[in-house]
Parts: structure tokens; C-alpha cells; sequence
């Protein structure tokens, strides 16, 4: 027809409709990843004034599973995680397809709105008791909430790194000028 191609579908959901750029969607093809696009979509989803509390919690200690929900949330709204995997570079293919388990992500979310705000709030409260409670709650197992609990513990530690790399970094170029 000889008319030039605006969008490309990337999904069956009503956000599967993208602006079409040949660089990418090529980049994306041949493995490359796309990291304009996944910036794009972290500044859609991300304001930079959370960004900056995010990090405040995560030097503070004071990163919560209620954070963690938010977090889950942000993630879900910019699209699946196979597409998001496929946007960084060197990423497509080097993950399988269970471990981006989306299903997983929706598991989590009952797990966390299962629990009160008291123990989103301070997970160390969370007991044998409560544990049972909220695997009732979200029809998952005592196993799965011990092992959502394990997982928010390991991501609060390893971001808490990432930001004092980053603030680490920060101040050797800075003090470099």
C-alpha cells in the first residue's frame, strides 16, 4: 500500500500497542535489546521523586513489604516480564521461561494483600500463626509465604548494595573533578 507503519502490537493487551521504530524492534530481534524502549517505560511508570524515597528506604532500612507490593504493581503495569527481559541487552534467551514466572508475581501480590498493614509495615513480626493465616488468605501454602518473607529479605539486601554502589560511586567522581 505503500504507506509507512506507525505501530506494532507487542501484546494481546489493550497497552500491547507500541510506536514503531525498525532500529529497535531489529535490536530486539537479533538479541540487543532495546534500552531506549525500557527507559521509556521505567519514566512512564517511575516518577523520579519515588525514585529518590525508594532509595532514601533502601540506605534507611526502612524498605517495607508494602514497598515491595508497590514495587510488584509498577512492574506488572509495564508489561510482561518476557518483554522486558528481551529489552535489556543480552538478556533475550538467557532466561527461561519459568523463571519469569508471571504467575508467580500474581502469587506474591495475594500473599502480601493477604497480609495486615501492621505486618506489611514490619515483616518480623510474622509468626508461625500469622504465616498460617495468610496462606489461608491467599490460597497459598504456609511454604510460599515463608518463601515470599526469604525473597523480600534477599531483594532488601541486595538493593540496599546496589545503592550504596551507587552513592559509592557517586562521591569517587565526584571527588574526581
Amino acid at each position: 500500500t505503500g504507506k509507512p507503519v506507525k505501530f506494532i502490537g507487542v501484546s494481546e493487551r489493550p497497552d500491547g500497542l507500541e510506536p514503531f521504530y525498525p532500529e529497535r524492534i531489529a535490536s530486539r530481534i537479533l538479541g540487543m535489546g532495546d534500552i531506549v524502549s525500557l527507559v521509556e517505560k521505567a519514566q512512564e511508570n517511575f516518577d523520579q521523586g519515588e525514585a529518590e524515597e525508594l532509595e532514601r528506604k533502601l540506605a534507611n532500612e526502612s524498605f517495607t513489604l508494602q514497598d515491595y507490593l508497590e514495587q510488584i504493581r509498577k512492574v506488572k503495569k509495564m508489561g510482561s516480564l518476557k518483554n522486558l527481559v528481551d529489552m535489556m541487552p543480552g538478556m533475550a534467551g538467557q532466561i527461561s521461561e519459568d523463571q519469569l514466572n508471571e504467575a508467580g508475581l500474581k502469587y506474591e501480590e495475594a500473599i502480601l494483600l493477604s497480609m495486615t498493614g501492621k505486618e506489611r509495615g514490619n515483616h518480623l513480626i510474622i509468626g508461625p500463626t500469622r504465616r498460617s493465616r495468610i496462606a489461608r488468605g491467599s490460597g497459598t501454602s504456609v511454604a510460599e509465604v515463608a518463601r515470599l518473607i526469604k525473597k523480600f529479605e534477599k531483594s532488601r539486601l541486595m538493593m540496599k548494595k546496589a545503592v550504596k554502589n551507587k552513592k559509592m560511586t557517586e562521591r569517587m567522581m565526584g571527588g574526581g573533578r
